[in-house]
This record gives C-alpha cells, structure tokens and sequence, in this order.
C-alpha cells in the first residue's frame, strides 16, 4: 500500500513519499544575480538552499516574492522585470517536502534606465566659440524614452569643450581648442556619453611677416609662419599650413607642412611663397633673392711677399672667384679688373665674367691687380722682375734637396720622375694619375697644377687623395711658403724649361 505526504503553505504540493528520502535541513538560501535591471528588462535570478556550506541539489520547491509589483515582477523561476522606476526586494523561500521552508534574505534590485541616447551623436565644431545644443533621452531596456529623468552634465575634457545645462535635458557644448572631447550626461546613475570634434576651419589665411626682406645670399634663412582665422574670427592656435612655392628655383620652403616653416634662398630672383590653411584659402607673399658680393678671392693665390712674381713682357690668366656672405660662389655679377700702374702689369681691355688676361710691359716693379664686383673687391700685387725662375737652377734645385728629398721617392712612384734630366718632361702638361683631369704642372696656371697641391697640401680639395709631398713631411718639415711660391712662380711665368 502506498502513502502520502501533504504540504500546506504558499502552495500547495503533492509528492509520492515511499522509497524517498528526504533532503538535509536546510539552514540557509541565497540568491544570485545583479543589483539592477533595466527599465522594461528583465534578470535572472538564481535560488541555491545550503545545509551548512553544502547546496541542495533536489526535493526542493522555490517561491519567489517581490515586494513592490509595481517596481519589480518576478517569475517563479527567477526572472525579474523592471517595470517601474525605484528600488524593490526579492526573496526567494525554498520549501522542502515534509519540513518548513527557509526565506532567504531579501536581494535589493534597482530598476534604472538603460542608456542615454544623445541628439546629434557626432558633435562638430568648426571654430572657437562655435556652440551645439545636444539633448540627451533616456531610454528604457527596449529602447523606449522614459520621461521624468534628471540629467547632469559634464566635460571630461574642459579644455577643448566646455557643456552648460540648458534644461529640459539640453546642453550647450562650446569650443575653446582644437582637438576631440568628450561630453558626459548622467540620469537615474546611469551616464552615458558623446564625442565632441573640435575641427577648426580656417576661413582666411595670413603670412607673418607682412614682408620679407631681400635675402643677399645663397642659404640665407628667413622663418614665415601662418596665422589662420575661423569663421568666428578668431586665430586657430598653430594651425597646421601646406607651403609651396610659385616659381622654384629662388627659394625653397622645409617643412611642406607647418606652421612656420624655413625659407631658403637658393638662387638670384623674386618668386611668391603660398600657405595653404584649407582648400581654397590661400595666402601668398613675393620674396627676393639678390647676392651680394662679399668676398673676390683671385687665382693665382698669394704665396709670398709680394704676392706673385711675372717676368717682362708676358702674359697670363687671372680668375676672380666671387662668393657672398655665406661663401656661395656668386653667380650674376661681372668682375672689373684694374691696375695700380698699368706701365708694368695691366689686366686685358676685355675680360669674361671672371677672368683676365694680365699683361706685363718692360718696366720692373710692382703693380696691384684688383678685381671689383659690386661692394666687394680682392688684391693681387704683381711684382714685375726682368729675371724668370730658373727650371734647372731653382726647381729642380728643390727637388734635390728636399727632406725627404723628392727625387728618392720620384724616380718612378705614381709614373713620376723627379730626377735631373727626366722631371721636365715627367710633369709639363702630363696628366696627374690620381686625378687625371689635372696637370702636375699647366703652364701659367698654379693653382690648376696638382704637383702645386701636392706640396702645398691642398690635393683633397680638388679630389685628390695620398700623403703631402715631399712624402712623410709634417708641420715646419713640408716645403716653405717662399719655398713653394718659387714653383708657383715659375709656373705662373709659363713652366719654362729654363
């Protein structure tokens, strides 16, 4: 025969007893899920019946309890909704078969909104001082708008936007820096929040300076720097500029893109710099480029006192190198070519842009060659002597008594031969082997001779390369200057084989 148990209570429950245990004692519930839910969401919540530290799995019966149906609704399997605004608490009574249930403790459950949706979602400013109203809308969990919300305001990033509250869930954003921030709005402890674009645009563009002054040298610098204005009026702080330049090749800008950039002068001209601080806003200014002259260095180069020695009644060519204040050859102006006392040395009645001819008379003595172009000059005293450098009785004389003497490594090194009877013709118009472009001596022209180089100790600044000659020398044990004006001078007076 079977039997029955009867279970009075909140409901009512019938259960085949026979053959069954029943569960432990139960001496405590406890409930799990989250603290809130969402306005017209739901939550699930989970019942778990302890004996001591240990859960009871079966034999049990859960009765769910809100104590406020118009805040919160609960299934009697846990699901809770929130169905008005407000806080409210569940508890849950696990009832075993044949013993009293055990309530658990109530579980606070706060129904809020769900989110805040704001209008317009993107926010973009395009000036300083540029405003948007935004307005914020709570919204429940099926994203219904729920009326009645207070909302706050605020600005995480204060120093590119600032947020007034406007009422009625408005705001006003305002721009004070270019950049993007962020604007929160809170209600019922939820916030939510929206980004705010600073994007300055500029509406008009100006260079600074007004004008530039005229640059007298090549890699000469001038700063140029672009001030935007937006449509408010106002500057945008170091705006960011595209440079460029009308007609190239008179100066250059670096960077492309800046707010101020470096303005070099590259060659003779007047061009127009442009910034470009957005599409269609231009700005431009004109600048100059005119060299001056600073410096007029003349070859032959002065080795000794007085400067360059000519015999008689000959001739030979003088350069003019001009350079401007940064040491840039000069490229536009024309040397004027004078003489202190033309009976001895007088420059040609015709010279190229750069170059003469100097042309010594019978009369000895010195004359001073001068080279003039624009403000700068140079001076080359030519001293006029009746009696040329001997090749046989001072060159080669130089050769042979040298320290180290030339003619030991020069019988043969480099294909040149230093010694008496072979050194003529070793170097006269041959062809230099470490650069071969050159002469090791080109009648009247010292400073285009590399053998001049080479004791001079100047061979790398016209691409050559290897040790100063005489081979090994240092310091006071090279050639001396009146040692080497000797070789330069006899050059100068056209290499003779004398």
């Amino acid at each position: 025969m079977k039997r029955f148990c009867l279970l009075l209570g909140a409901a009512l429950t019938m259960a085949e007893c026979g053959g069954e245990s029943a569960p432990s004692s139960i001496t405590s519930v406890v409930i799990s899920g989250d603290s809130t839910v969402g306005l017209n969401g739901t939550l699930q919540l989970t019942a778990t019946a302890l004996a001591g530290n240990v859960p009871i799995a079966t034999g049990l019966t859960y009765i769910w309890i809100s104590s406020d149906t118009m805040k919160l609704r609960v299934s009697q399997t846990g699901l809770v909704s929130g169905v008005g605004l407000g806080s409210a608490s569940i508890t849950v009574t696990a009832v075993p078969l044949i013993s009293p249930g055990v309530s658990s403790a109530p579980l606070f459950i706060r129904t809020r909104i769900a989110k805040i949706v704001f209008q317009p979602f993107d926010i973009v400013l395009a000036s300083l001082h540029d405003t948007v109203i935004v307005t914020a809308d709570a919204r429940d969990a099926q994203n219904g708008s729920v009326p009645g919300i207070t909302i706050s305001w605020l600005s995480r990033t204060p120093g590119i936007v600032t947020v007034a509250d406007s009422g009625t869930h408005k705001a006003m954003v305002t721009a004070v820096a270019s950049g993007t921030g962020r604007v929160v709005a809170t209600g019922d402890g939820v916030s939510d929040s929206v980004t705010a674009s600073v994007e300055l645009v500029a509406a008009s563009v100006s260079i600074i300076p007004s004008s530039f002054p005229v640059l007298t040298a090549f890699g000469r610098t001038v700063l140029a720097t672009c001030v935007a204005i937006d449509s408010a009026g106002d500057t945008i702080p170091n705006h960011l500029c595209n440079w460029s330049v009308l007609a190239p090749g008179v100066v250059s800008v670096n960077p492309v893109t800046a707010h101020t950039t470096t303005v070099t002068a590259v060659g003779n001209g007047t061009t127009t710099i442009q910034a470009q601080a957005a599409p269609g806003v231009l700005a431009s200014s004109p600048i100059t480029v005119n060299q001056i002259p600073k410096t007029v260095r003349i070859s032959p180069a002065n080795f000794g006192t007085p400067d360059v020695t000519m015999t008689t009644n000959q001739s030979a060519p003088f350069f003019a190198t001009v350079l401007d204040s940064l040491d840039h050859p000069a490229l536009e102006d024309s040397v004027t070519w004078t003489s202190s006392d033309s009976a001895r040395a007088s420059p040609a009645a015709t010279a190229t842009l750069d170059s003469t001819v100097i042309t010594t008379f019978a009369v000895t003595g010195g004359a001073t060659i001068t080279a003039t172009a624009g403000p700068a000059s140079g001076r080359r005293v030519v001293n006029v002597s009746a009696s040329p450098i001997s090749f046989a009785a001072d060159v080669q004389n130089i050769f042979n008594t040298s320290s180290p003497a030339c003619v030991s490594c020069h019988p043969s090194a480099a294909g040149m031969n230093l010694t008496a009877g072979s050194s003529y013709n070793s170097i006269v118009n041959q062809d230099a082997s470490e650069v071969p472009a050159m002469k090791r001596v080109r009648p009247f022209m010292p400073d285009s001779s590399y053998l001049v180089h080479k004791i001079q100790g100047t061979q790398t600044t016209v691409g050559g390369s290897g040790a100063r000659m005489p081979l090994g020398c240092s310091g006071n044990g090279c050639l001396s200057d009146v040692t080497i004006n000797i070789i330069r001078n006899w050059i100068l007076q056209g290499a003779l084989n004398n």
